[in-house]
């Protein structure tokens, strides 16, 4: 929940970036609101949440719990890579073939 501050207070500062035009602050700025607004409300209702129940520890520690984490030593824990690689595995499907082609620079590619 720091993070959520933490990136409020980035995108307020990079909205001022654009303080030269007057157009363009206006629609950063209006942005970097909108965004702090949803922040500061997750944190809102999210921490008395957790603090009172222990909700968000729960349901983490069962999702992590889920996922079949083997713990060994010397062996580094991939627990990104074990939640998204069933879903890049339909989604991203490389052409080693077209690849190699383009690096070479043969064909149609």
């Amino acid at each position: 929940m720091g993070a959520n501050i933490g990136t409020s207070v980035t995108n307020t500062i990079v909205s001022l970036g654009h303080a030269k035009e007057r157009s363009e602050f206006r629609r950063a700025f209006a942005g970097a609101t909108v965004h702090d607004m949803f922040n500061f409300l997750c944190v809102l209702v999210l921490l008395p949440l957790e603090l009172a129940s222990g909700y968000l520890f729960h349901l983490s520690k069962a999702i992590v719990d889920s996922l079949d984490l083997e713990s060994a030593s010397g062996k580094k824990q991939d627990l990104l890579k074990k939640l998204t690689k069933p879903l890049t595995d339909k989604v991203v499907v490389l052409d080693k073939k077209l690849i190699s082609k383009i690096a070479t620079g043969e064909g149609d590619a």
